[in-house]
């Protein structure tokens, strides 16, 4: 009898033993279902186990009981150079121990392997295979460090220790909502896709093998172990249950069951039943019995009930399931193989394409099904699409059939008989243009370039193709044209598309300004839309100018009764940032006061969106080192946002309160913080958007106080590959440019690290005034890389001008203050100068210039 057939029988033994003597031969009748020789070994070990006689003599047997026993270690028993510490569990494959690694001073995983290993050839065969799978590196992957026989022929396995929760159970208990339970699954896809694109399968992915650690992280545990401990399970054989598969036979494929061959598809039928319970809570077959036949006919001829089905009860969840979900997961349980998603990586693609409401390929590809997706997608896609919805459909469609209509305006007074005929061909001119925009969504539009592409159309080409139909159909309609040109600007503008917003909102102005004059509120939009604009390319004397402009024109307006003050309230914000940036914090702070002044005469609905002034005064008080102060008004705004639930501004004090914890060393604190609103950010705006480089900047100098430089620079590197797409002259920019320059400056890369902050020091030096905190900042940040260079000389003008300006703009206590004296410290130390060292070893250092 084969190992697999020894271990199955000592399995059956097992359960026949924790049944009454009475009901044994009922079960052996399901559990051997008609395999003789299966039924006739575990009789023998049942009889052994009552009479005691003959067993010795049963070689089948004698493996089985050998392997039953084989695993049994004691705490601080050692095999090889581990020491056990406690079992954590036992298996259909062997036990599993928590071990002490005493070479590399390490926790780790030991699974005895139950059969033994027979020939040195196979023992090697063991080790190259284990081998292999220890070459898989990923962070959702529980690394598996080698396999090792002892001389006395135990085999067991090395493995990384991974200490967590179960993924069902993890998502029960914390009760995640639908998308966080898909967001996460896709993480465990991402794992699975890694091993395969490496020609390794999984083979027994469920539940108990994906644990959650503690970071929230997905762990894939014994990535391919049932091919490293059953070299015959890929091998075509007998359509039966093979030993694997019985162990869970919940998660196994139908060619599984059947003993077919295993390929990816196999891999991607187990996450899909996984995908299935994560959604339900429940298993898609009811398995009540081990009977190898019985389980292979449910597996493979029961057909799954849909999931939203399954949950009708819950008729929220039943709803968000319907339709694509029901779709995308039965599409992956297909019982065909080349029914299936042909990848792990499509599948996930698929998970994907739902969270962002796009068009999933497990669904039959309709226009009207495109069409829907297409409006969800926008109406609830964050505020770029909300935004692009709003001025779209509600600006261009009827501005352009305001055109027309003015167009007919004279013919229309003159004959009011034809009214009616009008508004027929007004509403079938509406419905055309929604129907066009539709089908260049869905590629049926002649000349789309979704259609030329092959796929969905993006906003930015709905945009492009308006803004062209715009120049042409609005020329004789000077006022609509200059209208449209301003929302086509601002649109492009909340995309981060800078270069095309620049162009359409100077030609706005320079068309608002001839119709209107300087002081008329068309005219002061498209200004407060420049300033903006400037700002958020880092022109920060061109966004004072500008907001100076505008600032001035919205407080006549104010005066208006009409006038909703919360347009001026935005206005003074957002120019008090622009202040902020050029080094005026005393005219950022009143202009933020100003702006908080307004709130008891605004509306009930719009005073929650003032509360982020309060975030901005925190950084604010940030950059005069005032951490007391900042801490306070960061709190603030972060609960008082928080209870509001308004993502955007959340993102932003999340970030600011982190920002502050940072300041404070309460690193943990500072972290979590920055990750959540640097999500919120990216979930709100998009992954690209500007504001989500400078969370990811802001988490990158948490990682830097901490010294996780690894960490530090895989977010700084993020973060300035996302401000490079907008403009590498911003502030991002440079910011995110300077932050990486100190981290390869701590890791001892300062060649690498000294073009970095020299250019992002020349991005500041047009945009910020050299009295300022960015400007004290990367003069700082560049002296520290030329002193660890050696080059004293150039690095001390560097840091003693970083030191003025801090101590010019910042309160006596401030941790940046002590900072830039620290450097100044550590410098002529290095250079051999202790008297000047000792000059800025006292905190209470006047100006000096030696």
């Amino acid at each position: 009898m084969s190992d697999e057939r020894s271990v199955l029988a000592a399995e059956l033994f097992k359960h026949a033993l924790d049944r009454p003597a009475e009901q044994r031969a009922t079960f052996l009748d399901e559990a051997c279902a008609g395999d003789v020789g299966l039924r006739r070994d575990v009789e023998s070990l049942l009889n052994f186990n009552t009479e005691g006689d003959g067993f010795l003599e049963q070689p089948a047997v004698e493996i089985a009981v050998k392997s039953f026993l084989h695993g049994a270690l004691k705490p601080d028993q050692s095999i090889g150079s581990y020491k056990i510490v406690s079992q954590l569990g036992s298996g259909g494959m062997g036990e599993v121990y928590l071990a002490h690694d005493e070479k590399l001073n390490r926790r780790v995983a030991l699974k005895l392997v139950r059969f033994g290993i027979g020939t040195e050839e196979t023992a090697r065969q063991f080790q190259r295979e284990a081998q292999i799978l220890a070459s898989l590196n990923h962070p959702n992957i529980a690394q598996l460090y080698g396999a090792e026989v002892t001389p006395d022929g135990i085999s067991f396995l090395v493995m990384e220790y991974v200490e967590g929760v179960r993924i069902d159970k993890y998502c029960a208990d914390n009760q995640l909502s639908i998308r966080d339970r898909l967001e996460m699954f896709r993480r465990v896809c991402g794992a699975v896709d890694y091993a395969h694109q490496r020609l390794i399968i999984h083979r027994d992915i469920k539940p108990a093998n994906i644990l959650i650690t503690k970071e929230v992280e997905p762990k894939l545990l014994d990535f391919g172990i049932a091919k490293l401990l059953d070299p015959e399970a890929s091998v075509s054989g007998e359509p039966t249950m093979t030993f694997a598969a019985a162990m869970t036979p919940e998660y196994a494929s139908p060619e599984q069951v059947r003993g077919e061959t295993m390929t990816t598809a196999s891999d991607v039928y187990s996450l899909g039943v996984i995908l299935y319970e994560l959604l339900t809570g429940q298993r898609p077959y009811r398995i009540k019995t081990r009977n190898p036949a019985e389980i292979a006919r449910a597996i493979t001829e029961q057909e799954p009930a849909r999931p939203s089905t399954v949950v009708a009860r819950d008729s929220k969840n039943s709803r968000l399931l319907k339709g694509d979900l029901d779709n995308i997961v039965l599409k992956a349980m297909r019982k065909e193989t080349h029914r299936r998603y042909t990848s792990v990586e499509q599948f996930s693609e698929d998970i994907r394409r739902y969270l962002e409401g796009r068009p999933v390929t497990a669904h039959t590809d309709t226009l009207a099904y495109r069409a829907r997706k297409f409006v969800t997608r926008h109406k609830a896609g964050g505020a770029a699409a909300l935004l692009i919805m709003l001025t779209l459909v509600a600006g261009v469609v009827a501005t352009l059939w305001q055109a027309r209509i003015a167009r007919n305006r004279a013919q229309i007074a003159m004959r009011e008989r034809d009214h009616a005929r009008t508004e027929t061909t007004k509403a079938q001119r509406l419905n055309q243009f929604l129907q066009e925009m539709i089908g260049y969504s869905a590629g049926t539009t002649p000349g789309s370039p979704a259609r030329a592409k092959g796929r969905d159309a993006t906003v930015i080409d709905m945009l492009d193709d308006s803004s062209r139909r715009v120049e042409t159909e609005l020329a004789d309609q000077p006022e609509v044209k200059a209208e449209m040109l301003s929302t086509i600007g601002r649109t492009y503008m909340v995309l981060a598309k800078y270069d095309k917003a620049a162009t359409y909102l100077r030609e706005a102005y320079q068309a608002n300004l001839k119709l209107y004059g300087p002081t008329r509120l068309e005219t002061a939009t498209v200004m407060y839309a420049l300033a903006n604009l400037s700002y958020l390319t880092g022109d920060y004397a061109a966004a004072e100018s500008w907001f100076d402009k505008a600032v001035a024109a919205y407080r006549l307006h104010a005066k208006d009764a009409n006038f909703e003050l919360r347009q001026l309230c935005a206005i003074l914000s957002d120019a008090a940032f622009v202040m902020r940036a050029r080094g005026r914090l005393n005219d950022a702070e009143t202009l933020w006061r100003e702006a908080l002044s307004y709130a008891p005469r605004t509306p009930a609905s719009y005073r929650n969106n003032l509360i982020v002034n309060k975030s901005f005064l925190a950084q604010l008080y940030l950059d005069r080192g005032d951490v007391s102060k900042a801490d306070a008004m960061a709190l603030e705004a972060s609960q008082q946002l928080r209870a509001v639930g308004n993502p955007f501004p959340l993102a932003q004090a999340l970030i600011d309160l982190g920002n502050v914890r940072r300041f404070q060393h309460r690193y943990p604190e500072a972290e979590s913080l920055i990750e959540e609103g640097t999500k919120l950010f990216s979930k709100s705006q998009g992954e690209d958007h500007p504001n989500v480089a400078f969370g990811l900047t802001s988490l990158s100098a948490v990682y830097y106080d901490e010294r996780r430089y690894d960490l530090a620079e895989q977010d700084a590197r993020k973060a300035l590959a996302i401000a490079e797409k907008s403009s590498k002259t911003s502030h991002v920019y440079a910011r995110a440019s300077g932050m990486l320059g100190r981290i390869l400056t701590a890791t001892r890369r300062p060649a690498e690290a000294e073009p970095l902050l020299r250019e992002a020091l020349n991005v500041l030096k047009s945009r910020v005034p050299r009295q300022s905190n960015p400007m004290a900042t990367m003069l700082g940040n560049l002296g520290e890389c030329l002193a660890v260079q050696a080059r004293y000389a150039e690095a001390e003008p560097l840091l003693k001008e970083s030191y003025e300006i801090v101590k010019t703009v910042h309160v006596p206590q401030s941790p940046v203050l002590e900072e830039a004296r620290q450097h100044l410290v550590s410098l002529y130390d290095a250079w051999g100068k202790p008297q000047q060292a000792a000059v800025y070893r006292s905190p209470n250092v006047s100006a000096v210039s030696k």
